[in-house]
């Protein structure tokens, strides 16, 4: 079996890796092979169910597996897939040396040499280190008194690697070079066709080397130590080429893939962040019944809301929708959501006009950079009086039902926040008494579209919530979500979608 002579070989970078899920929170990590464990760290959890199960297969033959216990995010199974992909590939290579291996006695000077190539960089996950070693390799096998790998890929810098030590100036190799690509193929240089360019250089040999998006890449060998270079020494040299050519694909695969793996962690990290900045559960308020929820359309989004509650402060709450989506849009969500909760609590009396205005004229330059804005809206409600005072920045749709009576639109007075200097949203007012409903959505309710590519629209949304409006804060959320995702049928959805539902009760 393939696996078992991995572990062998292989122990010590699978422990490293094995502990590296244990110090993360893994509780187990093991591997499998025909249903049987063949190694398990730590050795007594061998019975443990696994979370997480990644199949070792080479040439879609499946040969084993991966099982981890204890963590099941995204990232970690991007990761351990990115562990098995490494693994089949070392199992390639392992299957790859054994047939060789065991065709040696009826083969030639090229397999040998292909079989110590491989066995010198078979643990070697960096273009630089493998491009090294080969250059050592390749000298002692071809007999050689240097040998030289250039790798230049698109849009990173040239790599380069000397053995023992560079013969050609810089000048004079990308002079050889420039030769070699244009003819397209192997190039021999010999005592005859060497310029003035190759002092100390008797003969050299370069060979071009196939790597997707290189622009160039070329291995050669200089000063060959008993004769000149033959065809043997030509076919030996694009035999290595081939084999180079594959070794650093596979390498920038593995780091793709364990790039991938980092930004899936990464944005794993930001959505937790970002759900922890939101309330876990509504605040209770004598004469409401609250409710909210967000759902944002990728891993992290730009809506926000909030409830905050100060000393001697009436209860204010917010809705806001920051333009754009991801990242950029989740980072301003954050900025944007601390500033209007500290100028709220930081003056004494704030109303939603004044926590609107101070908060534009924090933000206005950062969005104004950007070229981003959002739409805020900030309420307060005031209990002794049954009145809701607010403030509305360019925010829509927000929806006031009275107690039996029609469903309507409230609408912005104000520009969005960071589109002028200063904000245009006036203090204004409603009865809020107990059946009174008022809905503070986001666009991605009424924007949210068919796959007709209808729009679910405002009328829709409003008739909605006034059909809705006899039920508790958090039915009314329900079911405006649930509608919403019934109208779209499945079709992935395009905006945040983020509400805050207040709904007026009687005294408790």
């Amino acid at each position: 079996m393939i696996l078992p002579a991995i572990l062998a070989s292989q122990q010590t970078h699978l422990t490293t890796l094995a502990k590296d899920w244990l110090d993360e929170g893994a509780t187990s990590f093991s591997i499998w092979g025909d249903e049987v464990a063949l190694a398990t760290w730590p050795p007594d959890k061998t019975s443990e169910k696994a979370s997480l199960v990644e199949a070792i297969q080479v040439n879609a033959v499946k040969i084993g597996e991966l099982r981890l216990s204890g963590l099941s995010s995204p990232a970690d199974n991007q990761r351990l897939k990115a562990q098995a992909g490494l693994i089949a590939q070392i199992a390639r290579l392992e299957r790859d040396l054994n047939s060789m291996g065991a065709d040696l006695i009826d083969t030639q000077d090229q397999l040998l040499a292909l079989y110590d190539l491989t066995q010198a960089t078979r643990n070697y996950l960096d273009t630089e280190q493998i491009l090294a070693r080969l250059a050592y390799e390749t000298a002692r096998l071809v007999k050689a008194e240097a040998a030289f790998f250039l790798v230049h890929m698109k849009g990173r810098s040239p790599i380069i690697q000397h053995y023992p030590r560079p013969i050609l100036s810089d000048e004079s190799l990308q002079h050889f070079i420039a030769r070699m690509k244009e003819s397209r193929h192997e190039f021999l240089f010999s005592r005859g066709s060497l310029t003035d360019q190759a002092m100390g250089v008797r003969n050299m040999l370069m060979v071009p080397i196939k790597v997707r998006d290189a622009e160039t890449a070329v291995m050669g060998m200089l000063n060959k130590l008993d004769d000149d270079f033959n065809s043997p020494d030509i076919k030996l040299a694009g035999a290595i080429a081939e084999f180079t050519g594959a070794q650093i694909e596979n390498v920038i695969m593995h780091q793709l893939n364990m790039e991938q793996a980092r930004l899936e962690t990464e944005m794993d990290l930001a959505q937790r962040i970002q759900v922890h900045l939101l309330p876990q559960t509504p605040p209770g308020i004598v004469g409401l019944d609250l409710w909210a929820a967000s759902w944002p359309a990728s891993r992290v989004g730009g809506d926000f809301y909030d409830f905050i509650i100060g000393t001697n402060q009436p209860f204010t709450f917010t809705v806001g929708d920051i333009s754009g989506k991801g990242i950029p849009a989740a980072l301003l969500m954050a900025m944007t959501r601390t500033v209007i909760r500290t100028k709220t609590k930081v003056m004494p009396m704030p109303t939603p006009q004044d926590v609107m205005g101070r908060s534009n004229q924090e933000l206005y330059e950062d969005f104004t950079k950007l070229s981003m804005f959002a739409t805020v809206f900030v309420g307060q409600y005031d209990s002794a009086n049954r009145q809701l005072l607010y403030a509305n920045a360019g925010h829509s749709p927000v929806i006031y039902c009275p107690a039996g009576g029609e469903a309507r639109l409230l609408q912005a007075d104000g520009t969005p926040m960071g589109i002028l200097p200063t904000s245009l949203s006036k203090d204004q007012w409603i009865d809020f008494q107990p059946g009174d409903v008022l809905v503070v959505a986001t666009d991605g309710f009424s924007e949210a579209r068919s796959t007709q590519d209808k729009e679910f629209g405002y009328d829709r949304f409003i008739s909605l919530v006034q059909s809705l409006a006899d039920k508790p804060a958090r039915a009314i959320a329900e079911g405006l979500y649930r509608t919403v995702s019934n109208f779209t049928n499945g079709m992935s959805q395009a905006d945040d979608q983020t509400l805050v539902v207040l709904k007026g009760v009687g005294a408790q």
